[in-house]
């Protein structure tokens, strides 16, 4: 079985910590290990909300064999960065896609990518990789979102549309 580190320990951390449990291949493929400190650390206060150990920091950890990740990081840039530190030490990463998800017809998915709860990705979607569709976000058919972006909540893209990488979708955008 692999282990999921999270990158991240903000809140979007630890709400991807209980998805995450109720994801496919959680409990079968892999489980979670903990998660990681990304470029700064957080008040003492937050780290008490955690329900999973923190494994240090990205800059400081080294994988282990079996270990894999996804990164729980909104801003596209902190993302970016954060995902490449993790592969130039030959980290790999998973998919974390959510039961209520739906995801019809040919879609195509990158690597690293988060999808939420009552999401849904229709007919001819691509979605990049390190992508982030949280909660009630809809792409619609042959919509493309490029690589490190994020959607948050209540996120709706049309039909066609076409957002490249590193993009940023606020709440019922």
């Amino acid at each position: 079985m692999r282990h999921l580190i999270i990158i991240g320990t903000g809140a979007f951390a630890r709400e991807l910590y209980w998805h995450a449990q109720d994801s496919l291949g959680f409990g079968v493929e892999w489980e979670i290990k903990g998660c990681l400190d990304g470029d700064s650390r957080l008040p003492e206060e937050e780290y008490a909300k955690l329900e999973m150990p923190v494994l240090g920091s990205v800059a400081d950890y080294v994988p282990a064999p079996g270990d894999v990740f996804v990164c729980a990081v909104g801003q596209p840039q902190a993302k970016q960065r954060l995902v490449q530190a993790i592969m130039a030490k030959g980290g790999t990463f998973l998919n974390v896609i959510h039961k209520t998800a739906l995801l019809q017809g040919n879609v195509r998915l990158g690597t690293g990518v988060i999808i939420c709860p009552w999401c849904y990705v229709n007919d001819h979607a691509v979605v990049g990789s390190h992508v982030m569709l949280n909660m009630h976000t809809g792409l619609g058919h042959d919509v493309c979102i490029g690589d490190f972006s994020s959607c948050m909540c209540n996120v709706s893209l049309a039909g066609y549309v076409k957002a490249g990488a590193l993009t940023y979708w606020g709440d019922n955008a």
